[in-house]
C-alpha cells in the first residue's frame, strides 16, 4: 500500500514537471497532453483508494473493546468483528495481561490454550466479564490501565496464513464517566429480583395459611 502510494506521488511529480517545462517552453500541445496525463494519474489514484478501502471493509476487522454500560455495574471485554467476512482461529497475545474480579487471567475460551475464539462472523460479537465497575478503579489506583498487544486470526479455513495487527485499548478515558447515561441496566437488573422475591412472599403466605388453619381447626 505505501509502495503504491509512493508511485502515484512520483507520477504525479513527473507530469506537473513535463506541464512545467511544455510552458516554459510554450509547447501547447505538449501542456494539454501533460495536464490530461496529470488528471488521469489523480483519477487512478483516487480509484486505486477507493478500490482499496472496500477491500478492507470486506475483510475480517477484530477488536478489542471495554463495555461498561450492557450490564448493570459490570466492566465487559467485547470481542468484535467489524468486517464483512468471518474470522477463525482468533488469538489474542497480550503484552500485559489483563486480570478479572477472581486475579485470574482474561480469557475468552478456557477449553483450548490454543485459540482464544475458534470463529467470528461478520458483525457479531462476544464479552466476558472484567470486574464490577463501581469497585474496579478502588482496587487498581496503582496499576497500568494501558493495555497492548496484537491479534492473530486466520481469514480462511483452507488457508494457513495469519493475519496480524496491533491493539491497544485503556481504562484511564472511562474513569471520569458516568457508567450509567439510562436508568435501564439497573431497572432491568432490578426486575430480575422480582421472581424471587414473590416465591419468598408465596411461602410466607403459605406459613401464615396453615398457621391459622391449625388454630381454627377443631
Amino acid at each position: 500500500m505505501r509502495l503504491t502510494k509512493y508511485v502515484f506521488i512520483i507520477l504525479l511529480l513527473a507530469s506537473l514537471f513535463l506541464a512545467f517545462l511544455s510552458l516554459k517552453n510554450n509547447e501547447w500541445e505538449s501542456l494539454t497532453a501533460t495536464i490530461s496525463l496529470t488528471i488521469a494519474i489523480i483519477s487512478g489514484w483516487i480509484a486505486y483508494e477507493s478500490f482499496h478501502n472496500q477491500s478492507l471493509a470486506r475483510k475480517p476487522q477484530i477488536i478489542l473493546r471495554l463495555d461498561f454500560k450492557s450490564r448493570y455495574d459490570l466492566i465487559l471485554l467485547v470481542a468484535e468483528n467489524l468486517g464483512e467476512k468471518p474470522a477463525f482461529n482468533i488469538k489474542f497475545e497480550w503484552q500485559n495481561r489483563l486480570l478479572n474480579h477472581k486475579n485470574e487471567e482474561i480469557r475468552f475460551n478456557k477449553y483450548d490454550d490454543s485459540i482464544d475464539i475458534p470463529v467470528l462472523n461478520s458483525k457479531e460479537n462476544t464479552s466476558v466479564i472484567v470486574d464490577l465497575a463501581s469497585r474496579f478503579y478502588e482496587n487498581r489506583k496503582t496499576d497500568n490501565l494501558d493495555f497492548n498487544g496484537t491479534i492473530k486470526f486466520q481469514e480462511s479455513l483452507n488457508s494457513r496464513r495469519k493475519t496480524s495487527y496491533p491493539f491497544h485499548f485503556s481504562f484511564k478515558h472511562y474513569s471520569m464517566s458516568p457508567s450509567f447515561e439510562n436508568e435501564e441496566p439497573k431497572t432491568m437488573y432490578e426486575l430480575q429480583k422480582i421472581p424471587e422475591k414473590l416465591e419468598r412472599i408465596k411461602l410466607e403466605i403459605k406459613k401464615i395459611a396453615e398457621t391459622i388453619e391449625k388454630k381454627t381447626s377443631p
